[in-house]
């Protein structure tokens, strides 16, 4: 079998499978999720959209208000990280003054409901199209996460060894790529890698959430593959790392032949999943029962989609 790596993948056609780490989080979680994502919203964007169609890509733009201060911390982290490259300063204070006025103007977008004229565009949170009672306090703790994790990383000395990295050792900043497996696209997102002076490879991700150690080493090691077919690396050449920012805590994780191996072994069970269900092979009447919804409200409390799904 032959692989491919594509470092600036063009749109895929339909039929065309395509893998990523949050595609398969989704098939675990729901696979009502999952179709509606993947495959309901389709066209959704265009106006000839259906109404379904349209309403489904409308919500899927939706994030929570845990995901949205992931987001704009990414966001600010990016932005620094682009000014040091040029040889810039970027404050901390500078970060959060800015990231405050990023979650003020989405904040006023997603009250207005503009993400349903512009869902590509607009930010729109569940909790306002859910019409979800949020005490104003809490909005504001989100506000204060955020500083905190901007905070916490600027006092970490992960970023001082990043400053310190000649930027001709940077290999990738937020950078979307992909490589072939199976006759599938796997798509991959480091937040951050480098070179370091011992000439291993560090990949690094920034989480805002609480750890979930079995995901975070999942999500090194597929980095793995890529920087393997990227960069040609053998795994004593990498290394990954995950901060986790609300706590400034640090955690590394090996990249061993072995954990590339469970890593291309999850893809290629998951794809094989994916191929079973292909709605677009499916006769229209049986794709909805073919995929259930999860037994787990708790999941289902989180979803952008509980509207459709019409569970009571």
């Amino acid at each position: 079998m032959s692989e491919q790596l594509f470092l600036w993948p063009d749109e895929q056609s339909g039929d065309r499978l395509s893998w990523s780490l949050s595609k398969d989080k989704r098939l675990r979680d729901c696979l009502r999720k999952y179709y509606l994502q993947h495959y309901v919203s389709r066209g959704g964007s265009q106006p000839t959209a259906s109404p379904m169609a349209r309403e489904t890509f409308v919500l899927k733009s939706l994030r929570n208000r845990h995901m949205w201060v992931g987001e704009v911390v990414h966001e600010m982290i990016e932005l620094a990280l682009i000014a040091m490259r040029r040889g810039d300063g970027a404050p901390v204070e500078a970060l959060v003054e800015r990231g405050t006025r990023r979650m003020r103007a989405q904040y006023a977008e997603s009250v207005q409901r503009l993400y349903r004229e512009r869902p590509a565009t607009a930010c729109g949170l569940c909790e306002h199209e859910y019409q979800e009672a949020i005490p104003r306090e809490e909005w504001k703790r989100q506000r204060d996460r955020m500083e905190q994790c901007l905070r916490n990383l600027f006092a970490m000395p992960l970023l001082a060894e990043v400053q310190n990295t000649p930027v001709w050792r940077w290999l990738a900043l937020e950078s979307l790529a992909s490589f072939e497996l199976d006759h599938a696209t796997v798509l991959v997102k480091p937040d951050f890698a480098w070179r370091d002076a011992a000439d291993r490879v560090v990949m690094v991700d920034w989480k805002t959430g609480k750890p979930r150690p079995e995901d975070e080493k999942l999500q090194i090691a597929v980095y793995g593959l890529f920087a393997q077919r990227a960069w040609g690396l053998k795994s004593e050449q990498m290394l990954g790392k995950v901060a986790y920012l609300e706590t400034g805590e640090l955690h590394e994780f090996v990249v061993d032949r072995q954990a590339l191996n469970e890593a291309e072994a999850v893809i290629r069970a998951s794809l094989k999943q994916m191929r079973a269900l292909h709605a677009d092979g499916m006769e229209p009447k049986y794709r909805w029962q073919s995929f259930p919804m999860t037994d787990s409200r708790a999941t289902c409390g989180f979803c952008m989609f509980r509207r459709l799904c019409e569970r009571s």
